[in-house]
């Protein structure tokens, strides 16, 4: 490899789009944050999955408190999702044109009046309202990196891209054993909103005091228009992918939502082809060096619902029907160290690599880590020292996948666009994640024991080798990313 592939001394991790000197060599960074700064954006990371974790162990108990079916009950977890992606899209670009630091602040505003309401509500539809405001925690987990990208020097700034993802793997963790105590019924179900209220203060009050924002904005206004359809066009698409195996793959309400939504998005493409100052530079979208780590990052979540949701459900399914453990929900948190320990390997792989300029090396080991944990589950999904070991693999491979894709698009669109950039990625992560969630629900649909509701254990290995593919995949992608990167000179 040639010196000129390597990342350069001064590089910030925009280039080769940031501002340029007069002499046309990218300008270093100023750096505004220091090591405070990287606690508050790695725990920005830890509270998003931890407000959108803990509350899944929790489902069946709210059920009951306020009366609801399963299937309506769900609408905690789709809501949150729906508004999620509506805040991405809003809110990543919001954040390039009036700065990241007062957008998080209106996001864990946001976040903190949903909790509030969460540990007040008696009805469901008030928790309804309550996710849905909570939605709005979506987007950390693409302005903390963006404002680390923004205003660190290029080491410190991956260092903590590195870190927030391993601070998003402890989050997971904490929201495995938070639902799993309230569940057991230790606590109620309103601990969990409590947690999000303490949560989104202490980071509402840290981003006031401790984050600095960076002076670079990017022209124009907000495309109120591009945002709107995107966000119509993606909240179609996503109801249709997350309600397809309970309303059915066929049912009209179903076809309505997923192609409306997919003539919505392309009438959203064709508008930001044609506006003045679009949402989305799609000259960005389009270039090889951005859209395979897109592509990788989708492929790669699509494998998140089958590594943990659907091994945790695997452990509490009762022996006696042949495809389970029949553990209990506090036996369940057993999963959490696993996930913090992969986590933490994940932090030590980026340091290792992308310190050194390797970012297409540590995403091969990063997807070569997700090919080998489902190549675990699947032969040996019965066993659960193997799920457990499959876990932490798992775990590993996806923070490290994550962290360097993103580090990879911030490195290739300017500054003023960092925010949408990879907010876009976390758009594309939660798609990845829909589809494969209903993958996995239509496989355990399809496939149970006799006629019991529960899922053969044939219906986990499927979901396990549809994950599979999908990673190998995003492995295979590695090599034309490499001849991208080296021949635009960014770095492999």
């Amino acid at each position: 490899m040639t010196a000129a592939a390597e990342d350069l001394p001064g590089q910030p991790i925009g280039a080769p789009g940031a501002q340029t000197s007069a002499a046309g060599a990218p300008s270093p960074v100023r750096e505004t944050n220091g090591p405070a700064a990287v606690a508050i954006l790695i725990y920005l990371g830890l509270s998003l999955q931890l407000l959108q974790v803990g509350i899944i162990p929790l489902l069946p108990q709210i059920g009951r408190a306020v009366g609801t079916t399963p299937a309506t009950t769900s609408w905690l977890v789709t809501g949150s999702l729906l508004a999620g992606a509506v805040f991405l899209a809003v809110l990543s670009r919001l954040a390039d044109l009036l700065g990241k630091k007062p957008v998080v602040v209106i996001a864990l505003a946001l976040v903190l009046v949903g909790s509030l309401i969460g540990c007040f509500s008696s009805s469901f539809s008030g928790l309804v309202v309550a996710r849905v405001l909570m939605g709005a925690v979506l987007p950390m987990l693409a302005l903390p990196e963006a404002i680390a990208s923004d205003t660190m020097a290029p080491r410190r700034a991956q260092f903590t891209i590195g870190a927030i993802h391993t601070g998003t793997g402890a989050g997971i963790s904490a929201g495995l054993l938070l639902g799993a105590l309230a569940a057991t019924g230790h606590a109620s179900w309103r601990a969990f909103f409590v947690v999000g209220v303490v949560v989104s203060a202490i980071g509402l009050a840290a981003v006031l005091a401790g984050i600095r924002d960076s002076d670079v904005r990017a022209p124009g206004r907000l495309d109120a228009v591009g945002a709107l359809l995107l966000a119509v066009g993606l909240v179609g698409v996503l109801l249709a992918i997350t309600e397809g195996p309970t309303w059915g793959w066929t049912s009209g309400r179903v076809l309505a939502s997923g192609l409306g939504g997919l003539v919505v998005l392309a009438g959203w493409l064709a508008q930001q082809r044609r506006a003045t100052h679009p949402l989305i530079n799609i000259r960005h979208l389009l270039s090889p060096a951005v859209r395979l780590p897109y592509a990788m990052t989708f492929l790669a979540a699509t494998g998140i619902y089958s590594a943990l949701s659907a091994v945790t459900r695997l452990a509490q399914t009762p022996k006696a029907t042949g495809a389970g453990y029949g553990w209990s929900p506090v036996q369940v948190a057993w999963y959490a160290l696993p996930q913090l320990l992969g986590s933490v390997m994940a932090y030590f792989v980026i340091r290792a690599l992308v310190q050194r300029g390797r970012h297409v090396a540590a995403l091969g080991v990063g997807t070569a880590l997700l090919v080998i944990s489902f190549l675990i589950y699947g032969p040996l999904v019965a066993q659960p020292g193997a799920t457990l070991t499959a876990l932490m693999i798992d775990s590993a491979g996806l923070a490290i996948t994550l962290a360097v894709t993103q580090i990879v698009i911030l490195r290739s669109v300017p500054k003023a666009e960092s925010g949408i950039a990879v907010g876009l990625s976390v758009v594309l992560y939660a798609v990845g994640n829909s589809i494969g969630s209903a993958i996995v629900a239509s496989l355990f649909g399809a496939y149970k024991v006799g006629r019991a509701p529960v899922p053969a254990l044939s219906a986990y290995q499927l979901s396990f080798l549809v994950s599979g593919l999908a990673a190998l995949v995003a492995l295979a992608l590695c090599a034309p990313l490499a001849r991208r990167l080296r021949g635009s000179q960014t770095g492999v």
